[in-house]
This record gives C-alpha cells, structure tokens and sequence, in this order.
C-alpha cells in the first residue's frame, strides 16, 4: 500500500504542476475502442458554461523532469491521453510498482485536503442574500463547492449526487455571487471543479494586484457620508476605467475581478460580469449587502447587473450599461440611467429572464428571487434634483447640459423628465437642439438614439470633428 501511495502521490504533484495550461478538447475514445482502468479526464460536460459557451472535455498532462516514469493501467500497458502520448509521471524512491490505480483512487487523493494551498484571497464578510434562499441540502453543497475552491480541489462529490440543473443552479450562484474566487471557470460539469490557475503563488500575486486598486477605491469611499456616495465612486471607477471587451483575447479572466482591478492595463477588458462582480467585491469590502443578478437582454444577450441594499431599501445598478461603447472610449464620459432603479424601469423592459440562467438544453434555472426593488428615492436624477416637470425648466436645464458637454469635450447630455408627454415634446426638438449644439467649437452635433422613452431619460451623445 505504501507503494500504492507514493504512486498515487507522484500522480497528484503531477496534476499540481498542470497550472493554466489545460487544453480543451471534445471527448474521444481508444481508436480500438478499449478500455483503461485509469481515466485522465480531469473535467468535462456538453452543457454550456456560466458565460454560454460550449462545453468542453480537459485531459490532464504530467509534468515533464529529469526522471520519470510512465504511468501504467492493472494490466501493465502505459496509459496515454487524448492525444496517444503516454502519460508521464516524476519518478520516487520507492519504485512504483504496477498495482492498479482506479480513477476513484486518483480522485480520491484529489480530494485531499492534507495539503491545503497557501492563499491570500479573503473571506466574505457581508451577507449573501442568495444564500439565505437555499436549503438546508442546497447551502451544504454551496459550502461545499467554496471549500473546494478554496482548497483548489478537482472533485465535489459523484457525477450522480445530482442533476446537472442542481448542480448548475449552485456552482452558478457561487460563480457569481463569491467574486473573490477569481481564478474558477465558469465550466460546468456535475460534482467537478475546475479553474482558470491552480497556482498558488499566481492567485497571490493576481490578489495583491487587484487590491492595491480596490483598497483604494474602498478607502476613497470610507470619507463619503452615505452609501449614494460610496455607491458612485465605484461606479464611476468601473465605468470610467472599463472598457466592455467584445473579443477572445482576455476571455479567461474577462468575467473576473482581476480583469477590472488588476490587469494592469489602462482600462479593464471586462464583459458585463465583470462589471457586476467588481461592484459586488468594492460593496464586500466596504460591508454594503449587494448581489450579482443574471438575466439577458431584450435582444437575448446574456447580461449581469447588481440589486443593492440602500439605506435598508433594494435597488438596481448597472455599470455595464452606464458605459456607453464608444469607438474609441472616452474617458470623460458617464452616465448615470442605471444608477439605483426600480425593477418597474427595467425588469421585462429592458432586463429580461431576471436571475436565471439559460442551459445549452434551452432549459432556464433559476437562481433565486432577487429583493424587489420598489423604491425611487435614492435614483440617481431623483435625488440630485435632475428631474424636470415643465418644458421651460427641462428645455433650459438639457442646453445646460450640451453646453457643459461641450465644454469639457465629453459626450453624454441627459435629463430626466416627469411624464411621457414632455418627453415626446422634447425629443421631437431634436432638429433645434442639433443646431444649439453646432454653436460649440468642434462639436458636429448630436445623437438622440440613447434616448429612454421607458426611463423618461432624454440622452444627447454629443459628437465632435
């Protein structure tokens, strides 16, 4: 047994040197159809992952050093991955001998947690609404999967413990709703976890990256007076410093927190995840109770956004979509129409299948009920006063805002008004507004097509030469 164990070992510091460098792969059997008692296959599922990706199937590689030897299945014949090459493993003092090693004696060293990695990432320390929804089964479980992110563990529990919906459901809540662990894939596959880096000093350094910026925020925040304020200066932070990233090139970490705060670069290449898990670890660390809620676009595009608490009442913020997407980005420009909103402005309007998460079967999960959000008061043009009732007042109040748009070369002019019918009033206008702004040096002139007849937001994108 001592040898069956030093085997075993060898095996695991193998799979511990794997790092990032997983390929994936669709799932392949022996071209002679045979068998092996050993199965390599670390990860794997034709479900779509979190982000609406498809599925995919990893083989683990030994690591290669100065003496190896080949691993071998009971009955003497060198175990190979998908590729045919024989898997090799670093050689021991003990000889390993040939005693059978079962895919349950691999995964159960994987499940081991003698050796738990050194890790800086930190602890929770706000409540998670989600959580408290779940039962007494479904919180075990999440804990469970969090432990094992925690502990960079490959294996939960057996591929039969549950449905790939139950599974779904909580690795999909702790996947959003945990920020913190960074570096897991968004992969599913029932009882398995997986991972973006299993190197421990990696995760550090990516750690300490991510809060020189976010301690700063967080300490900037401390000297506001109300959560409104502290609320805005992470929000403006990530619209400001965000750059939406629409291609391939960053997609491990463009959903994550290091993406937004630790890249490195001048603005973060992050999707709308990224947005939302930013502004739930910034709310984590300066004890704000937030969530991340899922759902998708009117035109059917996966989305995410955050329901937070204020002054004990629920709303809704949207950094992603307080980011205009401008070719090139502006840095000066911000808007504020998803800064703290009620669930009659957007939900089944514009966020639609609210919290739940669409599976490659086309079947929908849902997560957990978010709080309603019913409250107006704490909207960002409603408390600062940018709501207008009359014409005059609203006319006077969006030349303003050209005027001052032009000035400082930004590009989002927006009002609030009371009704619909002043709405239609003013952006039937647009003509005369276009010519107002032409009076500006440099300024070509407007667009109206942000423009909210929902949100009752008149936006003019102001366009310069």
């Amino acid at each position: 047994m001592k040898k069956k164990f030093l085997s075993v070992l060898a095996f695991i510091m193998a799979l511990s040197m794997m790092g990032a460098g997983c390929s994936s792969n669709t799932d392949q059997d022996p071209a002679d159809g045979s068998e092996t008692s050993v199965s390599i296959k670390v990860i794997g599922n034709d479900e779509a992952d979190l982000d609406g990706n498809p599925g995919s199937t990893t083989a683990a590689s030994a690591a290669e050093t100065e003496e190896t030897v080949v691993l071998t299945d009971d009955s003497g014949n060198a175990v190979t991955n998908i590729d045919g090459n024989a898997i090799t493993v670093p050689a021991v003092t003990t000889p390993v001998n040939t005693e059978t090693l079962s895919e349950d004696d691999i995964l159960a060293a994987m499940t081991s947690e003698s050796t738990a990695p050194d890790l800086s990432i930190p602890k929770t320390n706000t409540e998670r609404y989600g959580y408290s929804t779940l039962t007494a089964e479904e919180k075990k479980l999440y804990d469970d999967i969090v432990s094992g992110i925690e502990g960079l563990r490959y294996k939960i529990c057996e591929e039969d413990a549950y449905s790939i919906e139950e599974w779904a459901k909580i690795y999909g809540m702790v996947y959003n709703q945990e920020p913190r662990l960074f570096y897991m894939n968004s992969k599913v596959k029932v009882g398995k976890l997986f991972y973006t880096t299993k190197s421990s000093e990696a995760i550090n350094q990516m750690q300490s990256a991510i809060d020189a910026t976010a301690d700063k925020l967080v300490s900037e925040a401390a000297g506001k007076s109300s959560t409104f304020e502290k609320l805005k200066v992470f929000h403006d932070y990530l619209v400001l410093n965000s750059s939406f990233e629409f291609s391939s090139g960053n997609q491990d970490y463009n959903t994550s927190i290091y993406n937004a705060f630790g890249s490195g670069e001048p603005q973060g290449n992050i999707q709308c995840n990224g947005y939302a898990k930013a502004m739930q670890y910034l709310c984590d660390k300066a004890g704000i109770v937030s969530m991340v809620v899922t759902g998708e676009s009117a035109e059917g595009a996966s989305h995410a956004w955050n329901v937070v608490d204020v002054d004990g009442k629920w709303y809704n913020i949207d950094c992603t979509w307080d980011d205009p997407l401008m070719d090139p980005p502006n840095y000066k420009n911000i808007r504020y129409n998803y800064f703290l909103v009620p669930d009659k402005w957007i939900h089944n309007v514009t966020h639609m299948h609210v919290n739940q998460h669409k599976l490659s079967s086309g079947k929908y999960i849902t997560y957990f009920t978010p709080p309603a959000c019913t409250e107006t008061a704490q909207n960002y043009f409603i408390k600062s006063g940018y709501v207008y009732n009359d014409f005059d007042s609203a006319d006077a109040a969006l030349k303003a805002e050209i005027k001052k748009a032009a000035e400082n070369k930004s590009r989002s002019a927006h009002i609030m008004v009371g009704s619909k019918e002043l709405y239609d009033q003013l952006y039937a206008k647009g003509t005369d507004y276009q010519k107002y702004a032409r009076e500006f040096s440099g300024v070509r002139g407007i667009s109206n097509a942000a423009c909210s007849e929902e949100m009752l937001i008149i936006e003019f994108d102001v366009l310069y030469n």
